[in-house]
């Protein structure tokens, strides 16, 4: 039995910045004190948010690992037990 291919979990691409000089931007603005505190609130919020969504799909990928790890060991189970059908034949 051969283990089928399954794609993973697609989860929305939502990133607060992907662009590294976004982010250094981000955090003068920060470390500089410019920002309000609504704004620090918000930047809160958006960050708490992004990182549940990262664990989800952490855990979701976690989850197709050990199914993936699973069907293998199975699928070793059983050539082990054919293999020693075939020698208690012969």
């Amino acid at each position: 039995m051969k283990a089928q291919k399954t794609e993973p979990a697609r989860m929305p691409e939502y990133r607060i910045s992907e662009s590294e000089s976004m982010q250094y931007k981000l955090l003068y603005q920060i470390r500089m004190g410019n920002m309000s505190t609504s704004e620090l609130d918000k930047l809160q919020f958006l960050c708490k948010s992004e990182l549940h969504q990262l664990r989800s799909e952490l855990d979701a990928m976690l989850q197709e690992l050990r199914d993936m790890n699973k069907q293998m060991q199975q699928g070793k189970n059983e050539n082990h037990k054919e293999k020693d059908k075939e020698s208690i034949a012969a």
